[in-house]
């Protein structure tokens, strides 16, 4: 399940990037209150060796109804009774091999009595008829008045533990039958399940068709899927596997786009882990208002539609991390399932490190490194601003309260760290035979640990203890000095993190010094970091230019390494790394002198590797100078759009400013290439308070865009803005019909206008509140962050509402996170903007002090000698 990575790349086009990770800025807090107790993996009483769906869609009446048979053989004998998971359906008849049997239904379980008691290694099957009109699990989507273009399609999301909602079954990974899906549609409509496709056959008088899905392989009933619309397929192949693409008719050239790279992926990862495609065909299913990024269903993908996209979108949007991650559960999460869901992380920590490989196998190394800087940086918000956990922890209210940074990001991070311990070879190598050990079986982080050491001979208790079962990172202080007498350089490393009130033990890990010499030439010496304090000495003829600790970022920490200018200057020009040079520019923006902003000026226009172009744009931004926007405007001519994004979100940083307004009402008037770049420079453009902004913003809502990235910009642009008119813009835009992902920025923009404006705020507050029910699930996703903004407790009963009565867990998490940031007087509002304030003051007055100087410098210059 693709949920952090994907959605984040959803969110540019809120303009404030709240819709699906949402902030609470109040600080570290307890990942789960004291009360929740630790949950264990589920008993099992029978092994449930098939699993076969016979199953109609009633697309008007939005209902299931079928049999869903089970045959099972008895763990231990005498079996008398067994239990299946089944909420909101209604139970008709039940048959235990052929004779009916009683049997009763209470707290989402169905309880069956057997005929006669099986003996252990006893084989039955048990038919289950039932019907139902499903709230989870199965989704039905389709037009209406407000939306009637939307497709009418069905499909299901078992993940974590919804595949209950829409068949009787044991509902828990640590079962894993093979599968049976015969689904009966609308003749108009194709089903798409797991496994070969065994054959269809029609029914002219109910104007039905029947399809018959069976795969072979066994997995966990949370990977069975059923997607049924009016689908155009596209065929491929990797090898000798088929590859096909099921999408909305009319959508064929966007999916190309999307999943066109499918089977080159298929082909890296059977090279890289050593084991085939595991599956009789991969297929990638794209369906309407899905409600995360994608679905792993064992041979059949479930995606959201919102990937699919045009080839203006395609200049700077990439389908690829989120088709490499769900492709990459296929063997991880489907073909090995992690046994409960305390090791999850086995599931969604290796398909977010496999989705960052693909990058590394088809973009190149400083690629890779920026999708793992995105990780880190995505893992170290959590921690810092939500709540720290091991990866692997017991402790949680509902499974999905663990799909979160920790288990994906960071996931993700400690296998990179673990590639770097042991190499390449080895690191491969181990992940083969921990794939061929277990193949087709449950397994827990131990199974993981032990394919390593039998590969490497290595005892690696001290690394997983210190990443997995312990919570925290190392947090790095770097001095270094030169004794130019002894020509010795020396460097001192510290460890400086607690756990709560306590000094924390020492992590151990290697790491690379990185020593560069004046012509930008470096020596690099591989150390061993295994106390809270450590010195090292390296003999020198001259003081290095700068000293990099750690310069590939490989190590998942906080650092602290004060570095001059000069050192930063040489990091900039010279670092092999792209990651390096980006980190020397994002430090330079904070060093802001006119020397400093000449070197970002030149970074920005002629480095090599756009990310360090768009970090040396941004720390320009945040040096706000004259000569800074100087050099950005020069930087709107960039060929490559990210860049050229940050180069006008930069600009967005002048607030007050005339040339920043008028270059940047230039790029929304004239428009851009790419989407993105244009809705930046909309958003931007309201930053600045500009008194001509309201009419280029208003003009910009008209504009359709993918993923209405335009018009959403726009909307937050008002916000920014801060003129009331917008008010009555976000009233409108908010209401049910109007674009979705306009509907979730109008939200964003209402929160802020109640947060600062106290003469709206009832107002906006009573309007805002009823939202919390709507029908549409990203705009209740968005609720909580929004109404935690406003900081008000008169929204604490409509939080309260959506806690209670929300069927999604992460709504409901969500929700509870901001009824505990309002009630303790602390929202992200009140914080942030107090914060946003004060550093606005702060750069302008460093502004102002800077320019001062320059103007010094140059009467110096100046003045006859």
């Amino acid at each position: 399940m693709h949920k952090p990575r994907f959605l984040d790349q959803l969110a540019l086009e809120l303009g404030d990037g709240e819709a699906f990770t949402v902030a609470f800025a109040r600080g570290r807090r307890a990942f789960q209150p004291q009360h929740v107790e630790a949950k264990w993996a589920r008993d099992r009483a029978a092994n449930i060796s098939h699993v076969k769906l016979e199953v109609a869609l009633d697309f008007e009446a939005k209902k299931i109804s079928g049999t869903a048979t089970h045959r099972l053989s008895a763990i231990t004998g005498p079996l008398e009774r067994i239990e299946f998971d089944a909420a909101e359906l209604e139970i008709r008849a039940v048959h235990v091999g052929g004779e009916p049997a009683t049997f009763e239904t209470a707290d989402d379980k169905l309880r069956i009595a057997m005929p006669r008691a099986l003996k252990a290694g006893e084989e039955v099957e048990i038919a289950i008829d039932y019907a139902g009109q499903p709230r989870r699990g199965l989704y039905f989507v389709g037009p209406d008045a407000a939306y009637p273009n939307k497709p009418a399609q069905a499909w299901t999301q078992g993940e974590d533990e919804d595949s209950r909602y829409w068949f009787p079954c044991y509902d828990y990974p640590n079962s894993r039958p093979t599968s049976e899906v015969i689904a009966t549609v609308p003749e108009r409509f194709t089903a798409v399940s797991n496994g070969a496709l065994v054959g269809t056959t029609a029914n002219g008088a109910a104007k039905t068709r029947t399809f018959h899905w069976r795969h072979d392989v066994p997995h966990s009933v949370y990977l069975m899927t059923l997607a049924a619309g009016e689908f155009a397929l596209i065929e491929e192949r990797a090898g000798n596997t088929p590859v096909t693409y099921y999408v909305a008719p009319g959508r064929e050239d966007d999916a190309r786009r999307a999943f066109g790279n499918t089977p080159k992926m298929i082909q890296f990862f059977e090279r890289v882990i050593g084991v085939p495609y595991p599956y009789a065909k991969y297929a990638q299913v794209a369906v309407s208002d899905f409600i995360f990024g994608g679905m792993e269903n064992t041979s059949a993908t479930t995606q959201t539609d919102s990937t699919l996209h045009d080839a203006r979108a395609h200049l700077d949007f990439k389908s690829d991390p989120l088709v490499a991650h769900e492709l990459a559960h296929q063997w991880w999460g489907d073909l090995l399932t992690c046994r409960d869901w305390a090791h999850a992380w086995l599931n969604e920590g290796f398909a977010t490190y496999f989705e960052a490989l693909w990058c590394e196998e088809n973009l190149g190394a400083d690629e890779f490194a920026w999708n793992v800087r995105q990780d880190r940086e995505a893992y170290l918000d959590e921690d810092a601003n939500h709540y720290r956990r091991p990866i692997v922890c017991n402790r949680y209210r509902k499974p999905i309260d663990l799909f979160d940074r920790h288990l994906y990001e960071k996931g993700s991070l400690v296998l990179h760290m673990l590639r770097r311990v042991t190499g390449d070879e080895l690191f491969f190598k181990s992940l083969n035979l921990y794939c061929t050990r277990h193949r087709g079986a449950n397994v827990i982080t131990q199974d993981l640990q032990r394919a390593f050491e039998d590969t490497t001979g290595r005892n690696l208790d001290f690394f997983f203890d210190q990443w997995v079962y312990k919570e925290g990172h190392p947090e790095i202080e770097v001095t270094s000095s030169f004794d130019d007498k002894k020509k010795l350089l020396s460097i001192t490393v510290k460890q400086t993190h607690k756990t709560g009130d306590t000094i924390a033990s020492a992590f151990t890990f290697p790491v690379t010094l990185a020593l560069m010499d004046a012509d930008g030439k470096e020596t690099r010496h591989r150390v061993e970091i295994n106390q809270r304090e450590q010195g090292f000495t390296f003999t020198m003829d001259k003081a290095p230019k700068a000293v990099r600790f750690d310069p590939e970022h490989d190590v998942l920490k906080t650092l602290k390494h004060k570095r001059g200018r000069e050192a930063l200057e040489a990091a900039l020009r010279n670092a092999p790394e792209a990651i390096g040079r980006a980190n020397a520019a994002r430090e330079l923006g904070n060093e802001g002198s006119p020397q400093a902003t000449a070197a970002l000026r030149n970074a920005m226009l002629n480095d090599k590797f756009w990310g360090v172009q768009a970090d040396a744009a941004t720390a320009l931004g945040a040096i706000r100078t004259t000569a800074a926007l100087d050099a950005l405007l020069e930087g709107l001519k960039l060929p490559h759009p990210k860049p050229r994004r940050a180069v006008v979100r930069a600009i967005g940083n002048f607030r007050g400013d005339a040339r920043a307004a008028s270059a940047l009402a230039g790029v929304v008037s004239i428009g851009d290439p790419s989407y993105f770049v244009e809705a930046e420079a909309v958003l931007s453009l309201g930053k600045t308070r500009d008194e001509r902004a309201f009419a280029h913003l208003t003009d910009a809502l008209k504009r359709d865009s993918y993923l209405d990235v335009i018009r959403t910009h726009a909307i937050a642009g008002m916000a920014e803005l801060r003129d009331e008119r917008a008010i009555e813009v976000a009233r409108e835009y908010s209401a049910y019909g109007k674009p979705p992902r306009a509907r979730v920025a109008a939200v964003g923009a209402l929160a802020r206008f109640a947060a600062l404006k106290e003469n709206r705020r009832v107002e906006i507050l009573d309007f805002m509140t009823p939202l919390v029910d709507d029908r549409e699930f990203m705009l209740r996703m968005r609720m909580p962050s929004a109404l935690a903004e406003v900081g008000d407790a008169r929204a604490l009963p409509a939080l309260h509402r959506l806690a209670d009565r929300d069927l999604d867990g992460r709504i409901q998490r969500h929700a509870n996170d901001a009824i505990a940031s309002i009630s303790e007087g602390r929202s992200r509002v009140e914080e942030g903007q107090r914060l946003r304030e004060d550093l606005d003051k702060l750069r302008e007055d460093n502004r102002k002090l800077q320019e001062r100087l320059e103007k010094v410098e140059a009467m110096a210059r100046d003045k006859p000698s």
